[in-house]
């Protein structure tokens, strides 16, 4: 066994107990108690730390031999230590339970396999080492049952691997490479196309309603609008290695995670054929494709190499997962999966999602990224009045930004030439290693002034470390072919959301604006009635009756821990910001006719959406 390198072997004899019994080989470099193994307590793409080691069994070492087999001393919630001299021989075996149905997750049961090396592989983790850990390469050899004839992956299958039925063998360079790259096993139907002479592969699990002809052209059409944002394929390898689509097709959910060079999705097993869930489907195949630059290459400087064991905090999340959340969105229009019209209906959708949730005036954008390890993964009854998701408002901040570079370019560049520059700058996969460099946000900054032209600086600090409510009309109104409404609403509305909990109808939100908790309703209220009129989630349809009637003096009865009381007050509406950007006229006629250049050509309309449409 050669220096540096961790040989694995995970076997998966009884899929219906949704265990994995791994064994890991690797040759001590360090006497003493200077040793350990260690599980990861999160995986990269999902900021939480969710624990994996509470599914590990007893851990054993052998050493030298198999007669030397003793259960090792753990150290910490996902460490173990390891005592060896310098060139022992070492076996760590445990097994670990498999049953959390995710995309972040691993699972095994009797018709699958879905592998996320992290819930599942330590690592060899030496203290007196700068970094901590060893700069590991070698093998994983995976051991499943015979009548599981797919495997999907984007790891590389070892040449010298002694394949065959229900076992195959890949390498990998490094852990970090290792964690990236989860593995589908079990019976599945596969399709592949080629994005600028890139092999990727498709594998479907699980029954589904899908037109496989048709979702083979889209998601190539997809991703090679993606790939024009930047224009260069990433490839660490020669020839580069094929992208993967792992599509988990369930009965009901959705949502992805990013890796290396694959990506895992859930979609719902029916959804193809309903054209608003198909369209979202798409939508997301273009966010997790997107990361293949935007975070595995082009990082945060924070974002890798990884402290598997604890939080890797970073400001600049809005750049990773809101610029992308802006590109998914624009992608659709610019593949003409939807029109230019939409695509301005869902931006303002989002904005004024955004402004109307209360802890947008709480936290900063800099503040939710920051919080991400206890905030967006960890949703509770007061999360919408204290704060909000950086995905959100990153795709809107992100949407601002291409603006104002496209307008103060005259329409010659936008916010592709940022990540053509960060992708040069940063990236290089030669220059910095194959993985490249992280970026800070000053840097960050500084290339979108460069591209721009113009000092953006004031704006950032607006957008990102203030509450401030941001320019539309001002950014918006650059481009002249769109009009630009902003008005106040009054919503005669409580703030309530409600929910049925011990078969009641109980409040489950309360907005701190609304006259809900102006009234004193708290979460966990069953409201009974309002001015003797029973109710029960519908208060809102009952008082708008009664203000109609001229009533604005309400008692509202509720009934709280098996306690009745009575709440009294006046109704006041609720206040709501409202943008609606739309083409101005016969604005779309004149851009997809181009005979009436807008800053020159192609315009900054035209160099904005990128759409065929135009």
């Amino acid at each position: 066994m050669a220096k540096n390198q961790v040989n694995y072997e995970i076997s998966i004899p009884n899929p219906n107990s949704h265990y994995a019994f791994i064994e890991m080989e690797y040759i001590a470099e360090h006497e003493g108690p200077s040793g350990a193994v260690t599980l990861p307590t999160w995986t990269p793409g999902s900021y939480l730390l969710r624990e994996f080691s509470r599914n590990v069994n007893q851990v054993y070492m052998q050493k030298n031999s198999p007669k030397s087999m003793v259960p090792l001393k753990q150290q910490s919630k996902n460490q173990w230590i390891v005592e060896a001299k310098k060139g022992d021989k070492i076996k760590i075996s445990y097994e670990i339970y498999c049953f959390d149905f995710s995309v972040r997750t691993s699972y095994i049961n009797n018709e699958q396999a879905l592998l996320n090396m992290a819930s599942v592989l330590m690592y060899v983790d030496n203290k007196t080492l700068v970094d901590g850990k060893t700069n590991e390469s070698g093998t994983v050899t995976i051991k499943y049952p015979e009548s599981w004839t797919s495997v999907a992956t984007s790891l590389e299958e070892e040449k010298t691997s002694n394949k065959g039925a229900g076992q195959i063998t890949f390498k990998y360079r490094n852990y970090d490479e290792l964690v990236d790259s989860p593995v589908q096993l079990g019976n599945f139907e596969t399709f592949d196309f080629e994005v600028a002479g890139v092999k990727h592969i498709v594998a479907l699990v699980g029954k589904n309603n899908a037109n496989k002809d048709q979702l083979k052209t889209d998601m190539q059409k997809i991703c090679t609008t993606m790939f024009d944002i930047v224009g260069e394929f990433p490839c660490e390898t020669q020839p580069c290695k094929p992208y993967v689509f792992i599509v988990q097709n369930v009965e009901n959910g959705g949502g992805g995670i990013e890796h290396l060079n694959s990506t895992v999705l859930m979609m719902s097993r029916l959804g193809y054929t309903d054209p608003n869930r198909y369209r979202g489907f798409l939508g997301l195949v273009a966010h997790e494709y997107f990361h293949l630059w935007n975070v595995k290459r082009i990082r945060p400087v924070e974002l890798g190499p990884f402290n598997y064991s604890e939080e890797n905090y970073t400001r600049s999340l809005w750049i990773a997962e809101g610029i992308t959340s802006y590109y998914d969105e624009l992608a659709l229009v610019r593949a003409r999966f939807v029109g230019p019209t939409s695509f301005l209906q869902t931006l303002s959708t989002s904005i004024n999602a955004h402004e109307n949730r209360p802890g947008s005036e709480w936290a900063t954008l800099h503040d939710m990224s920051f919080n991400t390890w206890v905030k967006e993964y960890r949703p509770y009854e007061h999360s919408k009045n204290n704060s909000y998701s950086y995905y959100s408002k990153g795709m809107i901040v992100a949407a601002l930004l291409d603006i104002e570079i496209c307008a103060a370019t005259k329409g010659k560049k936008s916010l592709d030439d940022v990540f053509k520059v960060l992708w040069k700058d940063f990236y290089g996969a030669k220059k910095f290693g194959y993985l490249g460099t992280g970026y800070t946000e000053e840097e960050f900054w500084k290339v979108c002034n460069s591209v721009a032209g113009i000092d953006l600086t004031d704006k950032f600090h607006v957008w990102l470390e203030t509450t401030q409510r941001p320019d539309y009309k001002g950014t918006f109104d650059k481009l002249t072919y769109l009009e630009v409404e902003e008005s106040t609403q009054l919503l005669n509305e409580w703030g309530l959301s409600f929910e049925t909990k011990d078969g009641l109808q109980k409040v489950s939100y309360v907005n701190i604006k609304g006259n809900g908790l102006k009234f004193g309703i708290q979460v966990g209220d069953e409201i009974l009635s309002i001015n003797n009129y029973r109710t029960t989630n519908d208060i809102d349809k009952i008082c708008n009756s009664l203000r109609a009637a001229g009533e604005n003096q309400f008692t509202v009865l509720i009934n709280r821990g098996g306690n009745i009381q009575e709440l009294t007050g006046g109704f006041e509406p609720l206040k709501q910001y409202q943008i609606n950007l739309k083409f101005k006229g016969d604005a779309l006629e004149a851009l997809q006719i181009k005979t009436n250049p807008f800053w020159g050509q192609p315009g900054a309309i035209q160099k904005w959406l990128k759409s065929k449409y135009l």
